[in-house]
């Protein structure tokens, strides 16, 4: 029967594995959306997982994580530094006069790297044993794969280990002092293979930025708006006044989509500059664009109509004279310069 000391240590090893959103039984990322990808699921993992390492650890219990208060605008993570673990900092490793898994090896070792620095993975180790013939991939008695010890690794004090949890019967390789000093002794391997995983990473990343920019709707320019004569030949003539909002209507319908359209305040404007139309405020207090004596003289003339309440509002209309002095202006912008 294993002991109370690697059913905690394999309970502890299955949440620190799932609060950082990978499958402990396969090694592999689980999928978005997954439960335990949420971040207080993720968090309430990761302290249970203290609880049972610091029991483990005959220390205090670890205290409850709190959230933060969410800042007003998130401050720009600090880049994180390669990989590099040096001798002296390995002089903080705990060794444990037990076997402890390999996940456990590479967690004690991520312990003594700064934050802002890109930690080891247990696949970086793994891949590191394999590729020395202390690992290999075998099938075990349950269907599953795992990566177990063969006879040189054996002999450097890996040894296959089992455990059953809540009903899960796991087989996986533990590490004796010798095999954790092996890791640590090969420590440098390590670190470089899960720098080049880094580095893969980082190019992946900057080609998915690339691909999102290049094929990112592109904002369409448009021209600003204009006429040619052509085009102003097409526009309706006829007697009947119109208001101004449909004299800009009339304009917009000769033009591309490629081009900008013509608000109805800029030929409005363009009446009130040339002293067709002034500002006047009513005795009843109500402001408006009003016509003036030359306004009324050019085919400018006040429509009083009723609204959907029932009250009473003025429109400025303009005749086909008033209409023809706003084309005649576009007219003389399209004619060609001398």
């Amino acid at each position: 029967m294993p002991s109370e000391n690697a059913i905690i240590e394999r309970a502890e090893m299955y949440l620190r594995k799932l609060s950082c959103g990978i499958n402990p039984l396969t090694d592999e990322i689980l999928p978005e959306g997954d439960s335990c990808k949420q971040e207080r699921i993720s968090k309430c993992l990761a302290y249970v997982a203290s609880l049972l390492q610091q029991q483990l650890n005959h220390d205090h219990v670890a205290p409850i994580p709190t959230e933060q208060p969410r800042a007003a605008k998130r401050a720009a993570k600090p880049a994180m530094q390669d990989l590099a673990i040096d001798a002296e900092t390995l002089k903080g490793y705990r060794f444990f006069d037990y076997p402890v898994s390999i996940s456990r090896v590479v967690r004690n070792v991520n312990e003594l790297l700064p934050k802002n620095m890109n930690h080891l993975l247990y696949a970086d180790v793994a891949n590191f044993l394999v590729q020395e013939g202390i690992l290999e991939r075998q099938n075990t008695e349950s269907g599953t794969d795992a990566n177990l010890p063969t006879a040189k690794g054996e002999s450097y004090g890996f040894e296959k280990g089992e455990s059953d949890l809540r009903g899960h019967h796991n087989i996986y390789t533990q590490c004796w002092q010798q095999a954790q000093q092996f890791i640590l002794d090969n420590i440098q391997k390590c670190v470089d293979i899960a720098n080049e995983r880094f580095a893969k990473r980082k190019a992946n990343q900057a080609q998915d930025f690339q691909d999102d920019q290049e094929y990112a709707p592109k904002r369409v320019q448009r021209e600003k708006f204009h006429l040619t004569a052509e085009q102003l030949a097409d526009y309706p003539a006829e007697d009947t006044p119109v208001p101004v909002s449909e004299i800009a209507r009339r304009l917009n319908t000769l033009v591309g989509e490629n081009m900008e359209r013509i608000y109805y305040k800029v030929i409005r404007d363009w009446y009130v500059e040339q002293g067709y139309l002034e500002f006047k405020t009513s005795p009843e207090g109500r402001s408006a664009f009003l016509p003036t004596e030359k306004g009324a003289m050019s085919g400018l003339f006040v429509e009083s109509r009723t609204g959907k309440d029932g009250e009473l509002y003025d429109v400025v209309m303009y005749d086909a004279k008033a209409q023809k002095l706003y084309l005649d202006t576009l007219a003389q912008s399209a004619a060609p310069q001398a």
